[in-house]
Parts: C-alpha cells; structure tokens; sequence
C-alpha cells in the first residue's frame, strides 16, 4: 500500500475523501463462486418465518451475532431454562463496566498499530489537525485518528464482551451522525467517538446532547464553529430539533408559534420554523479554539477545545416552544443550556428517541406499546445518570423483542461482523497494515463502511434500503474475501476448518450433507430447508470445478485435503460465506 503524498493544510484545503489505493496482491486470490439461486420457501414464525431458539435470536439482535464463546456463556449461566438465562444475560451487559473485557483492550494498544485512541482532544487537533507551529500535516497523519476509530469499530465488535455496549454506540453514532470525511473531522475523529459516543452510550441522553453540541466534530460538520449573531447559521439549530431531539414528525412548518398545540400540561408539541430561528440565534458564538483565523493571533497555538465566542452571540430574549430564554452575562452559557435540558426533557422527544431505538431492536415498524413504555421511562428519568439504561431494560424485556425475529435485516456492517464473530475471524485489523487497507476498499462497496453516511441522517435502519443488489452483493463478495483469506504463512485467519472437525470427531461423519446441516444451523440457527441443503450439499460434493460426477452428499470428505482438484478446505470456507448470503443469515 502506497503512502499518500498529498498534504493536508488546516483551515485552506477541502479535504479529500480517504479512498486507499488497491494494494498488489501477493497472496492467492479469493475463489469467485456462483451464488446460490435459492428459490424462496414457506417459513414459520408469528406465521412469517421460521425463527432460531431465544439465545441465537436474543445475540443476533442485542449483540452482532452468536459467537461460540457468548452462546456457551450464556448457556452456562443459572436459570430454569434458556430464557431465564437470557434475561440474566440482558442484566449483565446493561451494566457493561461490570464485565471484563482485557483481551478486545489488548488489540487497541500500540503494539497494534494503534497511537491516538487515548490522545486528548488539544493533542490530536495539534497532531493531526492544526501543527502548533505552522507546519503542514501529512495526509497520513490527518486522518490516522479516524482510520483508528474504523479499526477500534471493528475489533470490539466482533470481540468485546460487552455486545449491547457496542450496538448501542453503533446506534447513537447513527442518530448523532457525523460524515467521517467531513472538513478536518477525520484527525478530531476519536474524540468524537470516545468522549460524545461512548461516554454516555448507556447514560444519560442530555449529557450526550450537550456533549454533541460541543464537540469540535459536530461543530466542523454541521458549520456551528462560525456561527455568528450577524450572519446567523441555521444548519446545526435545524438538525438539533429534526433529527437529534424532536424529530420531524413534530414540525408545525411556518405555523404561528401561537398556535401549535398544546399537550394537558401546556407545552407546545411541536416545532416551527420560527423555533429553529431562535435556536440558531441561542447557537451562536458556540464554537471551538482554531475555528477562526483570529484565534491564532498573539502566538497563540489553537487547541480545538469548545470556545465560546461572546462577542458572537446573541444576547437577546429567545423564545423556543413558548418558552422565553433570556441571555445573562453573568452566565452567558445559560441560555442554550436551558434549551438543551428543555428539548432533552421534552415529550416528543421521548417518542423520537424510543421509537428509534425500537425500530433498531425489534422491527420497523416497532409495536407502540414499546415505544410508549419505554418513552415513559426515558422522560420520568431525563436528568438520571442511568437514564438509557433504564429504557434499553424495558426494551430488551419486553416480548415484543424476546420473541420477534426476521422484521430487521443486518445491515452490511452488522452482517460483516456478524460472520466473523461465528467463524472465529482473528484478524487484529492494524490500521497500519496494508491488508487492513485492503479490508477497507472491499468493504467501502457495500455503502455500509462505518461512518461514512455523509448526511446528517445516519445510516438508514429499515430493510428495503438494504435489499438492493448492489449492498447485498458487494457484502457477500467482502465475506466471501475474508473466509478465506490467510495471513503471510498461508494460515486462515478463521476457525471454519477446526470447528468443522471439532463438530465431527470421527472423520467418517464429515459429509457434505453434515457439513452443510452443520454450518447452516450455526450460522442461521435453524436446520436448512430441503432445497437449500440439497443445493449447498451439492456444491460440497463437487470434487473439480467442472466436474459434471460429484462423490455422493453422504461420502466422506477428507478436509486434511487441500490440493487439486478438490481444494476441500476452501470449498469448506466458501461454502460458508455462500449460506451467510442466504435470507435466513440475514435476518436478526
């Protein structure tokens, strides 16, 4: 992988989008298999589908998959049966400090390739964003911290033990999204996600939100760093209340404020357009040191901390949802601050938020009883330090998510990491590695490359934005790559070979329609249907590529095997990424 030559200069050039260069390959190229054309059976749950038992379903929709180590875990945890188990499992990890999780912090250490995950904020701005002392950035260096941030992604969610901890900061990076190759965002990057993201992912909303409105990040995307009373900029005011708060279900448009209705305890329901005006205004002057070409004068070295710019701001009587905010000088912050706590508190965005988080646990259309239960926690609790955590236990509890299955699709990141939690993928993702170069331009045609969505919106979470061929193809082609793809000594980085002979301790069983019942009840959590496993048993028994007389689906298969013509082993692998492209895996 070649270096990028082109500088980066703060504050003058748009940075360009990090589209790595396509390596040379020095290692066998992956096998292009034709898919499977499966055609489309009766299935059988709530008279839909046929669903998995509660643990596959239960890690397939809190976690990014049933990994081996996390279904013997919860099967060895007490309780009268696996849902019981299940429920002690849910209480565990919505208490995420409380579980060890050394060996995915092993992999985020220098030795990894890893160098700005623990910088503070004054260091990756002076690093990576704006030299102290005038010099130019190398691109390499500018985008280091977001590179890390993808790679960090990766590993704990494929690895930590902490799986809702990882699908909720997978969530709110969603809600609070930020384009990762935004203006100077990617050397700000890590902040973004350690200090916004995932220092509240289980707290408390409004700390969030107030963290979000802060962040130089948030500030450098959405253009809040040079808002200014004179020309005021409604971009971040109008995002804040659409897509972070309220949500556009609550916009009254150009209606008189005085006339937007009223809930029985006399606040406003909505928003107008006249609202967004006055939040502007209550935004101005929130910016971060370094925004302005002034902020370096007298020698001063910016540091990319929150700044707030007095002289820019609005000091006049707001008025937002019929309530009056009046700026003091004597706590200047004050007036956007109330409006924070007062759109954080606000009913509506109870709703917005808790029927968001449904939609992303149970279905996309989420039953309104959920929404509402858990919207009733999320206001009682607004200022509570535990607050998310509470309405992610009324979730996560309630039937509804217990016991539904196959009305959410894994979106290509989800499904990626899915695989590789189920085939034991050990691959370390150095960011300074050129195959973890080569994981990102494979991966990066899916369109689900993670925090690459460049509207404010996030990622859609809905299935028919995800059934396209296009998403679904360039998926399966990155799955199909890394089942089978092996360090520099030729060695896989799965464990699809041992657990196929752990599975099978007498050689004699290893069959094709054994491998293929194997593999497709591990992977999918059911047994396959009679065409997929005659089909996929089939492709098994296959000993040449053009070979028109395969061995019989119950012959035994000598996986110790690898050579010409059969290539057993990765006719093994790549039978398993053609069952993760089957219906069945997809859903969770």
């Amino acid at each position: 992988m070649g270096i990028f030559k082109e500088k980066y200069t703060p504050k003058s050039e748009r940075i360009k989008r990090d589209l790595p260069h396509k390596k040379a390959r020095s290692k066998k190229p992956f096998r292009r298999l034709t898919p499977l054309k499966n055609k489309k059976v009766p299935l059988h749950f709530n008279g839909t589908i046929t669903a998995p038992e509660v643990i596959h379903r239960v890690l397939s929709k809190m976690a990014f998959g049933p990994s081996a180590e996390d279904v013997a875990y919860i099967e060895s945890l007490a309780g009268a049966n696996d849902e019981a188990k299940v429920m002690a499992y849910i209480d565990e990890q919505l208490d995420p400090d409380s579980i060890t999780d050394s060996y995915t912090e092993s992999l985020l250490t220098g030795s990894n390739g890893f160098s700005t995950l623990n910088k503070s904020r004054t260091q990756l701005y002076q690093d990576h964003v704006d030299d102290p002392n005038g010099q130019s950035i190398d691109w390499e260096d500018h985008i280091r911290p977001g590179r890390e941030t993808v790679a960090a992604t990766f590993i704990r969610a494929v690895h930590s033990k902490r799986q809702l901890f990882e699908t909720m900061s997978d969530f709110w990076h969603n809600h609070f999204s930020v384009y990762l190759y935004g203006d100077g965002i990617p050397g700000m990057f890590v902040e973004y996600d350690r200090d916004v993201i995932r220092a509240n992912t289980l707290g408390n909303f409004h700390d969030m939100l107030y963290a979000m409105t802060r962040s130089t990040c948030m500030m450098m995307y959405l253009g809040n760093a040079l808002n200014n009373v004179t020309e005021p900029n409604e971009n971040f005011a109008r995002e804040l209340m659409e897509l972070h708060t309220l949500g556009a279900e609550n916009y009254y448009g150009h209606m008189d404020p005085a006339d937007v209705p009223e809930d029985s305890n006399g606040q406003k329901m909505g928003y107008v357009e006249r609202d967004v005006y006055y939040l502007a205004r209550a935004l101005t002057g929130w910016s971060y040191d370094g925004a302005h070409w002034s902020d370096d004068d007298n020698g001063h070295a910016p540091n990319g901390n929150f700044k707030f710019r007095e002289d820019w701001h609005y000091d006049g009587i707001t008025r937002v949802l019929g309530e009056y905010y009046e700026y003091d000088p004597a706590f200047p912050l004050g007036d956007l601050r109330a409006i924070l706590r007062m759109l954080a508190a606000h009913p509506g965005t109870a709703q917005f938020v808790c029927k968001k988080l449904c939609r992303r646990f149970i279905s996309d259309n989420p039953p309104q009883n959920v929404v509402d239960a858990a919207a009733a926690v999320f206001q009682s609790n607004w200022n509570a330090d535990d607050q998310i955590k509470q309405v992610m236990d009324v979730i996560l509890k309630s039937p509804e998510f217990l016991n539904t299955w196959g009305e959410k699709i894994k979106r290509p990141f989800e499904k990626s990491v899915a695989v590789m939690r189920q085939i034991g993928f050990s691959f370390t993702f150095d960011p300074t590695s050129s195959e973890a170069n080569t994981h990102r331009w494979i991966f990066d045609e899916s369109g689900g490359y993670p925090f690459s969505w460049s509207s404010p919106n996030g990622y859609p979470d809905t299935k028919p934005h995800w059934l396209g061929s296009s998403a679904q193809m360039m998926t399966w082609r990155y799955i199909q790559w890394f089942c089978q793809d092996k360090d520099d000594n030729d060695v896989p980085y799965n464990n699809i070979l041992a657990e196929t002979q752990a599975a099978f301790p007498n050689s004699n069983d290893i069959t094709p329609n054994n491998v293929v019942n194997f593999w497709y009840q591990k992977l999918c959590g059911i047994a396959p249907d009679a065409h997929s496993q005659e089909r996929l048993a089939h492709f098994m028994s296959l000993q040449h590529n053009e070979d028109g007389n395969p061995m019989g689906q119950n012959d035994v298969i000598d996986l110790n095997d690898n050579g010409w013509p059969g290539y057993n082993q990765e006719r093994l692998m790549a039978l398993v990424s053609m069952i993760c492209m089957t219906a069945e895996f997809s859903y969770r």
